[in-house]
């Protein structure tokens, strides 16, 4: 095959379209940046950087290097004033529109933040090219050679016309990522894999049996009253930062946050079953309020409880037609919510009902006896760990 012919280049462009399209993410940039060298392109160096809507990420890179383990990095959403990106090539080619070409021997050290690991590396040439999605955002690829003649105006043409199928397949790839994490974010990664899977309509339902959880914050509305909203958001927000670690590091779900409140599930396992599922809740809870020691406002502690109980619940789609929350509901849910008011009441940080302590063998509780709550007949028994 001839090397950087426009044939060359429309072979590459129909390899990414095609089989490329359809390789996982690292081997289609393994594969696309071999098939570069062999074209005559010299690279010894290829980063492909994407911006994602993530709540805690900016942006992630993926490095590819010959004979090397591709290495993945992210920009994160907390290092956003960092200066990082102000001193990138980035910032040139996404204000341009235009791919930028420079001579490692000839640039200062200073003109770019990624300078000097560049010569430090070897590398005597760099290009970075962006990379235009449908929608307006230009991510980029960049390039670095440490070949002497580097990356003429014939090498940066045959990679040019490269660049709308890699645009095409990168963007596909993007959109999916961030679909997936946008819902998840928002409804909780059970749900979002549920939801990209085509559950999307309304009565969509299964019925689930979970341990359930529900915790809130103690004189919340007083405490709120006291605040400057950005305080309060402030205390919601590190208060949630204890409480959904603790969850996930148990394999549990967080379904909803309903004001200072939070709902989350832990399905039964297969084998385990309520046992399994309760201890992994108990565990989650304990950890969380050991952690919420910590937790203080205007120099004064914040207290929360936190409820758990064991049951069935239909879990799914719930709304309106058009309007639709991924959630569980059922008198289980009613009930964990009610127990969780008694917290407050009784002043306890941790209650479960008597379901959920009839399954957890290993761990004593005792009884603070039977409590009428509003929405149900019966009086709910309430009991609390005997190491409470």
């Amino acid at each position: 095959m001839p090397i950087r012919t426009p044939a060359a280049a429309a072979a590459i462009s129909d390899w990414l379209l095609t089989d490329g399209r359809d390789l996982v993410f690292t081997a289609m940039v393994d594969s696309f940046a071999w098939r570069l060298r062999a074209a005559g392109v010299p690279i010894d160096r290829m980063v492909v950087s994407l911006r994602v809507l993530s709540s805690s990420v900016l942006a992630v890179a993926v490095s590819w290097r010959p004979g090397e383990p591709l290495s993945f990095r992210t920009f994160d959403y907390v290092d956003r004033d960092s200066g990082f990106y102000q001193r990138s090539p980035f910032r040139v080619i996404q204000t341009t529109g235009k791919p930028l070409v420079i001579d490692l021997a000839e640039t200062p050290d200073d003109a770019f933040g990624i300078v000097p690991e560049l010569k430090a590396d070897g590398y005597r040439h760099y290009a970075a090219v962006p990379l235009f999605f449908a929608d307006g955002a230009v991510n980029a690829v960049t390039f670095a050679s440490k070949d002497d003649e580097g990356f003429t105006s014939e090498a940066m043409a045959f990679i040019d016309r490269l660049m709308p199928a890699l645009s095409a397949v990168l963007e596909i790839r993007t959109y999916h990522r961030v679909l997936r994490e946008v819902l998840a974010t928002y409804v909780g990664r059970g749900p979002a894999e549920q939801i990209v899977r085509g559950t999307v309509h309304r009565g969509e339902v299964t019925r689930i049996k979970a341990a359930l959880m529900f915790g809130d914050l103690r004189g919340f509305t007083a405490l709120s009253t006291k605040l400057r909203p950005e305080e309060t958001a402030d205390v919601l927000n590190r208060y949630f930062d204890i409480l959904v670690p603790a969850v996930t590091a148990e394999g549990g779900e967080v379904l909803k946050f309903i004001g200072d409140g939070l709902l989350a599930i832990f399905e039964d396992g297969v084998e385990g079953g309520p046992a399994e599922a309760c201890a992994r809740a108990l565990r989650a809870a304990e950890a969380a309020l050991a952690a919420g020691v910590s937790l203080e406002a205007n120099g004064a502690p914040v207290r929360f409880g936190i409820a758990l109980h064991h049951g069935e619940v239909a879990y799914g789609n719930v709304g309106a037609i058009d309007r639709l929350d991924f959630t569980v509901v059922g008198r289980d849910v009613n009930v964990v919510s009610r127990l969780s008011g008694l917290c407050s009441i009784l002043g306890k940080p941790l209650l479960v009902s008597d379901v959920f302590a009839g399954a957890v063998a290993d761990t004593p509780f005792r009884t603070l006896g039977a409590h009428r709550v509003r929405g149900l007949d019966a009086p709910l028994d309430v009991f609390e760990p005997a190491a409470g």
